[in-house]
């Protein structure tokens, strides 16, 4: 339920960012050495790396880009005001089990329209289908994703000093 109403100029570019098997390997043997070393008492699940991570660039743009454009194209015009400014990494709340980048697009688009930037808006992962840790190991993936960008990806890497996190609930 949104309690604003949605600029009408919002914008939302989906993405789905793969996940090499090397790297679900190397993050679930990471983060279960960490986890296992900062609560040896918790009885860890199995560790599920997902095999791609979904997300949504979003943002606030007067553009209208032609409908026949491939999202890349789309996404190349309607951040071309804000390219080099901030980057808001939106973390939506719902304390890992509910929730969604879509639910939070009144906030987000309202950030961006005040913050004059592009949102990366992760969706990641929920319980109880997906248990502790699936949805942190997401934000981590989207995190990586924004500043390593894989080949193919929309927008060049992203500077971690221009990257601003955000969120509500579980996200922050």
């Amino acid at each position: 339920m949104n309690y604003l109403t949605e600029p009408k100029e919002g914008w939302v570019i989906p993405v789905s960012i793969p996940v090499s098997q090397e790297d679900r390997q190397t993050l679930a043997t990471d983060v279960g050495k960490l986890i296992a070393e900062l609560a040896p008492e918790l009885q860890m699940p199995a560790i599920d790396v997902a095999a791609d991570v979904k997300g949504e660039w979003q943002g606030i743009s007067t553009e209208s880009p032609n409908p026949e454009m491939s999202d890349k194209e789309r996404y190349q015009v309607l951040t071309g005001d804000v390219k080099s400014g901030p980057v808001f990494f939106h973390i939506h709340g719902g304390g890992y089990v509910t929730g969604s980048a879509a639910m939070e697009r009144t906030a987000t688009f309202r950030i961006a329209k005040t913050g004059g930037a592009r949102i990366f808006a992760v969706d990641y992962r929920i319980a109880p289908q997906h248990p502790f840790p699936a949805g942190l190991l997401d934000a981590l993936l989207a995190y990586k994703y924004l500043v390593d960008p894989p080949p193919g990806a929309f927008h060049d890497p992203v500077d971690p000093s221009n990257l601003i996190v955000v969120g509500d609930s579980a996200g922050v």
